[in-house]
């Protein structure tokens, strides 16, 4: 939890001295020398109690006293352990470069028409974007300058979970590498000025996070790489990704029309589980890769049922549909199959075979004792030989 409405009660501090017209200091606008220099005084919160909650004081007239430190670069005001209030209002401490992308979001979306919103609460008030880009999607930017919590509500496929369950798909963009999570985020360059980010000739390219599919058939020039292990190749359509190149203002203009969307857990070759890609390679990795059941919002599949060797891999798409025709034809109970056996068929008449040991030539058969030729059974009579010379 962070709050950047603090009250400071020692007159020695520099920043004492920003304090306006209530007492209150807002620690996200001290510059950096004062705020190091509270830091330092502040590290025994506990003790030295210089640091005093601004929220809890004037809503409920509580004090309180806040720890001041410094996590991944970011300033943090936060509660000692056990004393936050559940219904405490917080703010966020907004660092400069965090507040240009925001602009910058803001910026695009104003001029796409998407009518964007600032710090924008779901309707339930359990999730928050930093910029709501409303097309025929429904975007939450958000843009995660540090890394996330490993686990619970606020861990990266909590949150967009949360999003995704008002209709919101969470668009995450980075700049830092520490910022890793179960979730696609976009990656482009950290440490720009906010005069270069707000800049909207400059182009913000994708160090990762955004992929395109290519859809192939496993044979044997791929067999190497086949995910059912088969090396001459299974014979089954396959997904491959390629890095492509793009930039954070093409997706910002794109996703809230579903021109890009998230995937989750792909099945994908060269590709990481999480990333972007276009529509295209997501409605190809749709009908070829992933269930027909595949969300609009996260791009994640179905649960599939389990079985007892694991998930069900089902059927492929044309026995289903014969399982689908199969099951809406009605069956009435109520009539008996029939017992009697149907007319057998008409059969074609036997070939006569001719029978061993007697001469088949002649009208009608000879029949005397014979010996097998080349031209069939034949009695001395008959044999190939004398029947020339007879002739």
């Amino acid at each position: 939890m962070l709050n950047n409405q603090v009250i400071i009660t020692d007159t020695n501090v520099r920043a004492y001295a920003r304090r306006n017209d209530r007492g209150v200091v807002d620690a996200a606008g001290l510059p950096s020398s004062e705020w190091e220099e509270l830091r330092g005084r502040n590290a025994n919160s506990t003790k030295v109690r210089l640091v005093q909650c601004a929220k809890c004081w004037e809503l409920y007239g509580d004090i309180q006293w806040m720890k001041t430190y410094n996590l991944a670069g970011t300033r943090v005001v936060s509660h000692q352990p056990g004393e936050s209030r559940p219904d405490h209002d917080y703010e966020p401490v907004e660092t400069e470069e965090h507040r240009a992308y925001n602009d910058r979001a803001f910026m695009i979306g104003e001029a796409e028409g998407y009518n964007p919103r600032k710090e924008a609460w779901a309707p339930n008030r359990k999730t928050r974007a930093d910029v709501l880009l409303t097309g025929t999607l429904t975007i939450a930017y958000e843009h995660q300058h540090s890394p996330f919590r490993a686990t619970g509500r606020y861990s990266a496929p909590e949150r967009t979970r949360l999003a995704a369950a008002v209709g919101r798909t969470a668009m995450w963009h980075a700049t830092n590498d520490k910022v890793r999570g179960q979730v696609p985020i976009l990656r482009t360059d950290g440490g720009l000025p906010p005069k270069v980010i707000l800049n909207p000739n400059y182009r913000h390219e994708f160090r990762g996070g955004i992929y395109r599919i290519e859809i192939y058939t496993c044979t044997v020039r791929e067999g190497h790489e086949c995910p059912n292990r088969k090396f001459s190749g299974c014979g089954k359509p396959h997904a491959r990704g390629q890095v492509t190149a793009g930039q954070l203002d093409d997706v910002l203009r794109g996703a809230p029309i579903g021109a890009y969307m998230p995937v989750a857990d792909a099945k994908v070759l060269r590709a990481p589980r999480f990333f972007w890609t276009d529509m295209a390679s997501y409605g190809q990795y749709r009908a070829y890769i992933a269930s027909p059941a595949v969300s609009q919002t996260d791009g994640s599949p179905a649960d599939k049922t389990w079985t007892r060797k694991g998930r069900r891999g089902g059927h492929s798409r044309s026995k289903e549909l014969q399982l689908e025709a199969m099951r809406a034809q009605a069956v009435d109970l109520s009539i008996s199959p029939r017992l009697d056996r149907p007319e057998p068929m008409p059969t074609a008449p036997a070939i006569p075979r001719p029978v061993p040991g007697a001469c088949d030539t002649g009208q009608p058969k000879c029949g005397k004792p014979a010996r097998f030729y080349a031209a069939g059974w034949r009695c001395d009579r008959h044999r190939p030989t004398s029947y020339w010379i007879n002739a």
